[in-house]
């Protein structure tokens, strides 16, 4: 392990810092003379909304208007370009402010800020005046985080059956105490303490996830840039990046994402974690510190920011698997070219055998025999076809009925399924409809089977479920349907 007094003074070397303040987009950010106003503009636009990524039209029409916001407000103008120019200057190599990037199925360019500027903003809000300190309970994390690290290294039976009879004998005391009403509860100023660091850890870890994203990005970069260069065969380059990637999945980071997404994509840690943050944020005194909405979905927003990661690691599978199936025509032109070369060589020697030789096969191909494959016997519907005259019609008619069909959006649906499974493992339509009542009656329930019917990730289970809905004329409807199951889609699929 490197040592850290060591590591630090490299790292505050004046030669390193001087290199630092020209490569570092960070601090090439925090010294510009217009980063004030750039800094307000990206924190309310990415970090306020909590936005991933934002189209170029909207971002640009954004800093359009908050431009004039700025400029009217001072003599000098600050900014004298338009906001698309602005944000093609910010996402090049010399700024690397923005990262300016196309999303699959889409012609226009999206940005997002870099992992860089998310440490800039960052540090520029702790910078805020906090209105206290939370000494106490950080004092009790780093006692918790090291005794839990002295428990999980002990391997004597004794030393650990000894550390659990201590911890037993605590919890033992303490509901003795709670037995006799003696309930010591926490007070105003340690509520507020242990939520302020809980809330502020809980934004660090969604801005980790930029960080995070950057790496496998790189990889990415990285991967394509090796098979453009690359000269040699394809498993020479593969073998590479595997042991590569194979790294990053055993590494620290790795490791420390694998467990985290686990925990955050199981349902009982969903839900049990959105129970506790909802009795929390209930509290009077945390209700005067202002929540706000921010805190309330924070969990949400980890995992659309780990759905980024995932999708970065997908992208690499993918990269890969382009790579292995391309040149496969110049392969199969090879095959053909192979067999030629044994065809010419066979008529060479058709006048002129070799001696003593001889080649036997039992046959030109395999026998295969699959009794069970044998398709079912199904007896032939006999059409029937009637020569039945056809009658002139009448010229009035009533064409109320043209007008009375019913639009079912299949999209519309498909995007409530696909935003209910961000929380949830599975779900069924009773529940789907739960959160989104049927609006169109059966129609629409219809278009449910016929998703379902589409999905691969559907199944229909062996029971039955009832779905209840409203008419318009205020009948209260229900169909017992059989059991469908939406399950989520694995990343990569």
């Amino acid at each position: 392990m490197v040592n850290i007094n060591a590591a630090s003074s490299e790292h505050m070397s004046f030669a390193y810092l001087e290199k630092l303040r020209k490569m570092n987009p960070a601090w090439r950010f925090l010294t510009s003379t217009q980063s004030p106003y750039i800094a307000s503009f990206l924190f309310q636009v990415f970090i306020a909304e909590d936005r991933r990524q934002i189209s170029g039209q909207e971002l640009a029409s954004r800093l359009d208007d908050f431009i004039h916001v700025v400029n009217h407000d001072r003599e000098d103008a600050i900014f004298t370009r338009s906001g698309r120019e602005y944000l093609n200057e910010w996402a090049d190599d010399q700024h690397g402010w923005l990262r300016k990037f196309y999303p699959i199925g889409h012609d226009e360019p999206h940005f997002d800020i870099t992992s860089q500027i998310q440490k800039s903003l960052d540090w520029l809000l702790s910078l805020r005046q906090q209105m206290f300190i939370g000494t106490e309970s950080r004092l009790k994390t780093v006692f918790d985080l090291l005794r839990q690290i002295v428990a999980g290294v002990e391997s004597n039976p004794h030393q650990r059956l000894a550390e659990l009879q201590r911890q037993k004998d605590e919890i033992e005391h303490e509901m003795k105490l709670v037995a006799e009403g003696k309930i010591d509860v926490l007070d105003e100023t340690q509520i507020k303490e242990r939520f302020w660091q809980a809330m502020s850890t809980a934004r660090e870890i969604v801005s980790d996830f930029r960080a995070v994203e950057h790496n496998f990005r790189e990889l990415d970069r990285d991967l394509r840039e090796r098979i453009a260069t690359w000269g040699k065969g394809k498993g020479e380059l593969l073998e590479t990046i595997f042991n590569e990637q194979d790294g990053i999945a055993q590494s620290e980071q790795g490791k420390s994402f694998a467990a985290f997404w686990r925990f955050l994509m199981s349902s009982d840690s969903q839900e049990d974690f959105s129970t506790t943050l909802h009795r929390v944020l209930e509290l009077e005194p945390i209700q005067d510190m202002g929540s706000n909405k921010e805190n309330r979905n924070i969990h949400h927003s980890w995992i659309q920011a780990g759905t980024h990661v995932q999708e970065i690691v997908a992208t690499l599978s993918q990269q890969l698997r382009n790579y292995v199936d391309e040149n496969y025509i110049a392969e199969e032109r090879r095959i053909n070219q192979i067999l030629r070369e044994i065809e010419g060589k066979a008529l060479n020697i058709r006048n002129n055998p070799p001696e003593n030789w001889c080649l036997e096969i039992d046959d030109v191909k395999p026998s295969i025999l699959l009794p069970l494959d044998r398709p079912l016997y199904a007896s032939r519907t006999k059409i029937e076809i009637r020569n039945d005259a056809i009658d002139v019609g009448s010229e009035s008619f009533s064409a109320d009925s043209l007008y009375s069909q019913v639009y079912v959006d299949k999209e519309k649906l498909q995007n409530q399924i696909t935003y209910l499974l961000r929380t949830h493992d599975s779900i069924t339509i009773s529940q789907i409809t739960a959160e989104y009542p049927l609006e169109l009656g059966l129609s629409e329930l219809m278009m449910y089977f016929v998703i379902a019917d589409d999905d691969l990730n559907a199944d229909q289970a062996d029971e039955h479920e009832e779905v209840f809905w409203e008419d318009a004329d205020g009948t209260v409807r229900l169909a017992k349907i059989p059991k469908i199951v939406f399950r989520r889609k694995q990343i990569g699929e």
